[in-house]
């Protein structure tokens, strides 16, 4: 009894010192959007997400042929709910200018790799803390499963569909540049914005 006793302390001893450590130290680690993802770090986190979307995901194939109409209403969805992370031909070039922790996935690439039940799981369900989001407590199977549909086909785009598309991410750009633009004429920035004030030099030290 008296080793078992010192057994259970010892473990206890063990699982508190590993706690603290993990306390200590995970408040001092790169949070940071914009840094990049370690080899062991890509791998342990590929392995546990990967796992986890096989054990859960359904087997079941994609209800709905690959019809000009389904592909249509794949796509506008995609474009609405998809393109401002993966891009609009799904190669991760988001249109928010932004950094994604980790990477935004390329759906061009290994994500075809995917069973149609895998990825309607994860498009259902989202990953928790990658920037995934669940889609399906808001959107009708039929929307999730033409988006699928979509992301399928942005693997063989034919040259005059990527010419197209590619057309319409310059006139976004275009279009976001001069929406911009206009703001800036319509809604100018307050003096303490373009000569923010330094509270150690006094109040009027930023309009010099």
């Amino acid at each position: 009894m008296r080793l078992l006793a010192y057994i259970m302390v010892a473990l206890m001893a063990l699982v508190a010192f590993a706690l603290s450590t993990v306390l200590l130290a995970m408040p001092r680690m790169n949070w940071s959007a914009t840094r990049t993802r370690g080899q062991m770090e890509s791998r342990l986190a590929s392995y546990i997400t990967n796992n986890w979307i096989k054990r859960n995901a359904d087997e079941q194939p994609n209800p709905f042929r690959p019809t000009s109409e389904n592909l249509k209403a794949g796509q506008d969805d995609f474009d609405e709910h998809c393109s401002g992370c993966h891009g609009l031909t799904g190669n991760c070039e988001n249109r928010l200018e932004a950094d994604f922790y980790p990477p935004v996935a390329k759906l061009t690439g290994d994500t075809q790799k995917w069973s149609d039940g895998e990825l309607y799981f994860v498009i259902t369900n989202g990953i928790g803390m990658t920037g995934m989001p669940g889609f399906g407590k808001k959107h009708d199977p039929k929307e999730i499963w033409g988006m699928i549909l979509w992301v399928r086909h942005l693997a063989q785009l034919s040259p005059p569909e990527k010419a197209a598309i590619e057309s319409r991410m310059r006139m976004t750009t275009e279009q976001h540049e001069e929406m911009m633009q206009m703001m800036q004429k319509s809604y100018p920035e307050p003096a303490e914005i373009r000569h923010p004030r330094n509270p150690k030099l006094g109040p009027e030290a930023g309009h010099q």
